[in-house]
């Protein structure tokens, strides 16, 4: 059976194709675009920037604020170039052809940011109990450089979820965990020895 995206998800589905957030361009337009969005809708949002100000992290808290737990909706906003591929389309135009979606990041992942952001008003007509968050990073294609900044900022602001759902594409299987990474420096005093 294949589910046919609402005309809402749609629109927003184009919308985020259309710009160009290539890693190594900004990704402001977007957010922009994003936050157009929130701000209709009255949800709270916060940003956090890369050193050149050129990116943003955006954060936005549906339900009560200030409450502990909730679930974080995460997704990044970059896509990895298409330099040298053989598109037949515009990539950043989003194309249909046989019930399938094409474009520089349907399914890495502006598919699920668009799903997300149109789900939006139907999650703020809800009584949500614990706060629902929408984060999309910057920078997941080259190392994941965004999301420290967002995770630093939800520290620093007492942001602390239960959970956290990624829509990066997994084959259509739900995965419940992911690969970790863990980071080490170590400093060693002393002198030369052969071992």
């Amino acid at each position: 059976m294949i589910l046919r995206p609402s005309q809402d998800c749609l629109e927003i589905l184009r919308r985020l194709i259309a710009f160009d957030t290539t890693s190594r361009n900004s990704n402001l337009e977007l957010i922009e675009y994003v936050k157009a969005l929130l701000d209709e809708l009255s949800i709270p949002f916060r940003l956090t920037y890369d050193d050149t100000g050129l990116k943003a992290n955006l954060l936005a808290t549906l339900g009560p604020e200030g409450t502990p737990g909730g679930y974080i909706l995460s997704g990044h906003t970059d896509v990895v170039p298409v330099d040298g591929q053989d598109w037949h389309t515009d990539p950043f135009d989003l194309a249909e052809t046989d019930g399938r979606f094409y474009g520089r990041g349907t399914t890495d992942m502006k598919s699920f940011a668009a799903a997300v952001l149109a789900a939006l008003p139907e999650l703020q007509r809800r009584r949500l109990r614990v706060p629902v968050y929408v984060a999309l990073s910057y920078d997941e294609e080259v190392g994941l450089a965004g999301v420290g900044r967002l995770i630093a900022d939800m520290c620093e602001t007492g942001v602390r979820p239960d959970g956290c759902i990624v829509g990066e594409p997994t084959g259509m299987r739900i995965v419940a965990a992911h690969k970790g990474k863990r980071s080490f420096r170590c400093r060693v005093r002393g002198a030369e020895a052969h071992s």
